[in-house]
C-alpha cells in the first residue's frame, strides 16, 4: 500500500529565509503549495496581517463580515507587535539602568575615606549615570561637617530640604522643571528634570538630600519605577553615615 501523503515541499522556505526573487513566483504555484498545505496559514497567522482581504458583493446595505473580522484581527496583530516592541524595549533600558546602578554603588563603597566618596558622588556619579548635574546637601546644625562647604557639599535649612520633597516620600521625582539654584548652582539652567533622595543618617546627625540633574525634561518622570533609585539611595545613605560617624 503505497502512502498517499504528498511529499515534503523541501523548496519551502523557513521564516527569515532568504525571500525568492517576486518573478519566480507564480499565482499557480502559490495556489498549489496552499493547497497541499491547509494548515499553513493557521500556523502562520502572522501573514494574515499583510494580506488584503476579500471583498463580497452581498449589495450596497450588507456589511462584509468576512472582511470585518480578518481586518480586526490584523489590527489586533499590528498592536501586539507594538506592546512586544515596547516592553523589550522597556526590557533592555532596565537591564541598561541596572548595570549602571550597580557600578555606582561600585563606586561608592571603593571609597578610602570621606573626602573621597565626597568626589566619587559629585563628579564621577554624574559620568556613570549620564546626568548633567548633582548636588549633595547636608541640614544645618546636628552636627554637620565642618568642612562641608570645603567638600562641595550644600548646607541647607530644614525647611528647606522638606519644600524640596513630596510629604512622606523618600524619592521624588519632577519633570519639565527649571532646575533650583540653591541646589544646582550654575548648572541649574541645564536642569529640566530631577530625582531627589532623601537621606536620612539617624537622630544624631543630619538628614541629607541627593539631588541628580537631567538636561533632558523627561530624563527624570513621576511615572517612572524607583525600585533601582531606592537601592542606590539605601548603600548612599549607610555609606555616608558610616563615614560620618568616624569623622566625628
Amino acid at each position: 500500500m503505497t502512502n498517499s501523503t504528498p511529499p515534503a515541499d523541501k523548496s519551502r522556505k523557513k521564516p527569515g529565509s532568504k525571500e525568492l526573487p517576486v518573478q519566480d513566483i507564480l499565482p499557480e504555484t502559490v495556489e498549489a503549495f496552499l493547497e497541499k498545505n491547509p494548515s499553513f496559514l493557521k500556523e502562520r497567522t502572522d501573514l494574515l496581517a499583510i494580506i488584503t482581504p476579500p471583498e463580497k458583493k452581498y449589495g450596497e446595505n450588507v456589511v462584509d463580515m468576512q472582511k470585518f473580522m480578518v481586518q480586526r484581527l490584523q489590527n489586533e496583530l499590528a498592536e501586539y507587535k507594538k506592546r512586544e516592541k515596547n516592553l523589550l524595549k522597556l526590557i533592555r533600558e532596565n537591564s541598561d539602568v541596572q548595570t549602571l546602578t550597580h557600578k555606582a554603588v561600585k563606586a561608592l563603597l571603593d571609597a578610602k575615606s570621606f573626602e573621597e566618596l565626597i568626589k566619587i558622588i559629585l563628579h564621577k556619579i554624574p559620568k556613570v549615570f549620564d546626568i548633567t548635574a548633582v548636588a549633595l546637601c547636608i541640614e544645618a546644625g546636628k552636627s554637620a561637617p565642618a568642612t562641608a562647604n570645603d567638600l562641595g557639599i550644600i548646607v541647607i535649612k530644614s525647611e528647606t530640604l522638606e519644600s524640596l520633597m513630596d510629604a512622606g516620600r523618600s524619592i521624588t521625582l519632577r519633570s519639565n522643571i527649571q532646575g533650583d539654584k540653591i541646589i544646582f548652582g550654575t548648572q541649574a539652567s541645564k536642569v529640566k528634570s530631577t530625582a531627589l533622595l532623601r537621606l536620612n543618617f539617624g537622630s544624631k546627625l543630619p538628614n541629607g538630600l541627593l539631588a541628580l540633574g537631567h538636561n533632558s525634561s523627561t530624563g527624570f518622570d513621576p511615572q517612572q519605577g524607583t525600585e533601582l533609585l531606592s537601592f542606590f539611595s539605601y548603600v548612599l545613605q549607610r555609606t555616608i553615615k558610616r563615614w560620618l560617624i568616624q569623622n566625628m
